[in-house]
């Protein structure tokens, strides 16, 4: 449905008048007038700019706009406008905020914050009333700007509305009953621990390694590192993410990504994707109600809701999609484009593309810093480098000089260390993200080749290699510099995560 803005005359409704009838048009006028009240409609409509309504249907596709300024979603939400003391003409108009910052479709967006000044507040159901959260997590600024506007004097009150008492100085003149406030939906970001990886805290975790020659998924035990089985695929497994006990590998082959539940230890279904789809890459939200998917045959990012197992969208990116990342505050995809040698942004609010940004050929893996604001980026192209990016510029900061075919990438908790396979020169090189100098290089054993992935453990003290050429992986011990150990699961390896077992 499009959004739509109403004038303050109703033209489905205007009858067809004889220009000659006086008396049918006063007769007209006065009944028009009747059904606008008795339809509670107000007299004078609160018009919305095209410039905002651009910006709205941007997160809400198909959306309708009630001749009071109010929002209505597709769903069937409700947000009501909360207007500045002066809207803000802009060419262009862009969300600032949105609160609570994780959305899903069970957590819905509650407070979106405009930069014209206008912001709109989704209308909650409360026992038998209609109300506003509160909103005490709300940041010092947002809740100023809130405070300061009002709701639009000609706003059409939902039945049974009560407002919020903290919210008092917003009714303007509008006729609204105040009230207690509503529960409070606390907006929280729960860091990830490694991109794509949203394990929680166990006693025991299980090591999975994917080995695409093989077909395999291995788990191996951490505290032994001894291989408890095999899972046979049939297929080509690719990347992982854990979310809530269950573990979603990107089938390539098979065009699927497959659920394995990591306590059960057996696969309990799959997700079917579009023919030709060739996954290869899966990160999670933060709060693990989406999963995105690259689809590297069809040059697509699509979004999957973990509860139904339902592809929600899928957003168009350029040629070549492989390796992703998520930011730990959940805001931003990077998706590395292998074809155009591109980094692409996408974000979770919309699904929508902010842009790409070229980073030098063939890029293989990508790690952002905990704190958010850098990426890195291998590439193993001619130039052999990492290049290191403002995520919120999109842009390159420098690009550090590698060894031959730079692969896997792994960041310390602290963000002060950057570890990165080598493979050609068979080494990790280990990096200080301050200075950008490489401090140490770690030569492989004799049974590790050719590492692709690495994956830095949760305490920080050990790194695990896979080897796409040979039939073990190495325990590299970052304490010492020394592998303490090569353990044999009988086929090559690639991608590594770690998830609780027990």
């Amino acid at each position: 449905m499009q959004a739509f803005y109403p004038s303050t005359t109703n033209d489905c409704f205007e009858p067809r008048l004889a220009k000659s009838s006086f008396v049918l048009r006063r007769f007209f006028a006065v009944a028009l007038l009747l059904v606008a009240f008795t339809q509670v409609l107000p007299a004078y409509a609160t018009r919305q700019s095209p410039e905002l309504v651009l910006a709205l249907k941007s997160i809400f596709p198909e959306c309708r706009l009630r001749l009071d300024g109010a929002l209505e979603t597709k769903e069937g939400d409700l947000y009501l406008p909360v207007m500045p003391p002066q809207v803000l003409k802009k060419p262009q108009v862009k969300l600032l905020e949105v609160y609570p910052l994780q959305q899903s479709a069970k957590v819905k967006p509650q407070v979106l914050f405009f930069d014209n000044g206008v912001t709109f507040i989704r209308v909650i159901v409360s026992g038998k009333n209609r109300t506003f959260l509160p909103f005490a997590s709300l940041s010092e600024k947002g809740r100023k700007t809130v405070l300061a506007g009002h709701l639009a004097d000609d706003l059409i009150v939902p039945e049974g509305f009560i407002l919020p008492t903290t919210f008092k100085t917003v009714v303007g003149q509008t006729a609204v009953p105040l009230g207690e406030p509503a529960k409070e939906i606390v907006a929280t970001s729960v860091p990830l621990v490694n991109p794509g990886n949203t394990q929680a805290k166990t006693s025991r975790q299980g090591i999975f390694l994917t080995s695409r020659n093989s077909g395999n998924i291995t788990l191996v035990d951490q505290a032994t590192w001894k291989k408890i089985s095999d899972f046979p695929t049939e297929g080509t497994p690719a990347g992982m993410a854990y979310v809530s006990g269950r573990l979603y590998i990107a089938d390539m082959s098979k065009n699927r990504i497959l659920i394995l539940d990591t306590k059960a230890k057996q696969f309990v279904g799959q997700i079917d994707l579009l023919p030709k789809a060739a996954p290869k890459s899966v990160v999670a939200l933060a709060n693990g109600k989406l999963l995105y998917v690259s689809e590297s045959g069809t040059a697509d990012v699509a979004v999957v809701e973990v509860d139904t197992s339902k592809v929600l969208l899928r957003t168009k990116v350029p040629p070549g999609p492989g390796r992703m990342a998520m930011t730990p505050n959940g805001n931003t995809v990077l998706v590395l484009n292998t074809i155009t040698g591109q980094v692409t942004f996408i974000s979770t609010l919309n699904q929508r593309v902010l842009g790409s940004i070229v980073v030098g050929a063939n890029p293989t893996a990508v790690v952002v810093s905990p704190d958010g604001k850098t990426a890195y980026v291998s590439c193993r192209g001619e130039l052999n480098h990492i290049a290191v990016i403002d995520i919120a510029k999109r842009g390159i900061l420098a690009n550090i000089k590698t060894g031959n075919g730079p692969t896997g990438l792994a960041i310390s908790a602290d963000g002060a260390t950057l570890y990165n396979a080598i493979a050609k020169d068979n080494m990790i090189a280990v990096f200080d993200t301050a200075s950008k100098a490489s401090v140490k290089q770690i030569k492989l054993p004799l049974d590790i080749d050719f590492p692709g992935n690495i994956f830095l453990l949760p305490d920080g003290k050990k790194l695990i290699v896979s080897s796409a050429t040979t039939t073990a992986f190495g325990v590299l011990n970052i304490e010492t510099g020394e592998f303490e150990c090569q353990p044999v699961i009988g086929h090559s390896s690639d991608e590594i995560i770690a998830a609780p077992v027990e």
